[in-house]
């Protein structure tokens, strides 16, 4: 292997520690292209990477998916709440809030406004008024259907795992609203060939629960991400 992608939200890129993505690049001697953005949500994850994989390939296209209850709002220069979402923005170099576009570039003016699951600012009012979670699920869970087929019809391989788990994707608790069957006819139909988990339906922050790793800033430390991918990622992967 030469080239691996990943792609996810701040717990596969983050601008403080080497993430799973990192040490799984390492024990497979590839050259890693990674996606991910802090805060990032399904919505900017799949644009992002059929927009990558357009433009270049890769043998091997890993992805860590996220919570449900988050809100990629793409923010356009002219507006009328540019401001107040950029400043709601997840800092991806660690310095300022700023919007990432679909090829990755971070603007002060124009792209994505990436907030992960936090009800804050004038995003409050989403999730009071507009927020469910049954019609997040099924958004959710289509655009990982869509990224299998597209990943099928352009004979890329690749994998999914996640940092939550199967069954409990809401990462703040004011969220949950209570799951839904009218999303089960899509689990029905996603590859879960294609899925690594621990313990057959578990994620990586259940799985640093288990073991007992710190974590800072809601994030596993550094440690609880190589034995993700020395023990969970890479023993599926050469199987």
């Amino acid at each position: 292997m030469t080239t691996l992608l990943t792609a996810g939200c701040s717990f596969t890129k983050d601008n403080y520690q080497k993430t799973w993505a990192d040490y799984l690049a390492q024990d497979l001697q590839a050259t890693l292209t990674n996606v991910a953005a802090r805060g990032a949500g399904i919505d900017f994850i799949t644009t992002r990477l059929i927009y990558q994989c357009t433009q270049s390939r890769y043998d091997l296209v890993v992805i860590m998916l996220p919570s449900l209850d988050r809100l990629d709002l793409y923010v356009s220069n002219d507006h009328p709440l540019k401001d107040h979402y950029r400043d709601i923005a997840s800092w991806q170099n660690g310095v300022c809030p700023e919007f990432v576009q679909v090829n990755g570039i971070l603007s002060h003016d124009e792209g994505y406004s990436l907030t992960g699951g936090e009800p804050r600012g004038y995003k409050k009012y989403w999730y009071k008024y507009y927020y469910s979670e049954v019609s997040t699920l099924i958004s959710y869970w289509t655009k990982v259907y869509l990224l299998e087929n597209f990943f099928k019809n352009q004979n890329i391989n690749y994998k999914f795992t996640m940092a939550y788990d199967k069954d409990s994707l809401v990462e703040q608790m004011s969220n949950v609203q209570g799951n839904s069957c009218q999303h089960s006819f899509l689990h029905e139909n996603i590859d879960w060939s294609n899925f690594i988990f621990y313990n057959d339906s578990q994620g990586f922050l259940s799985f640093s629960k288990h073991f007992n790793y710190p974590v800072i800033s809601n994030h596993p430390v550094t440690q609880a991400h190589k034995e993700w991918s020395d023990t969970i990622l890479l023993p599926a992967l050469r199987k």
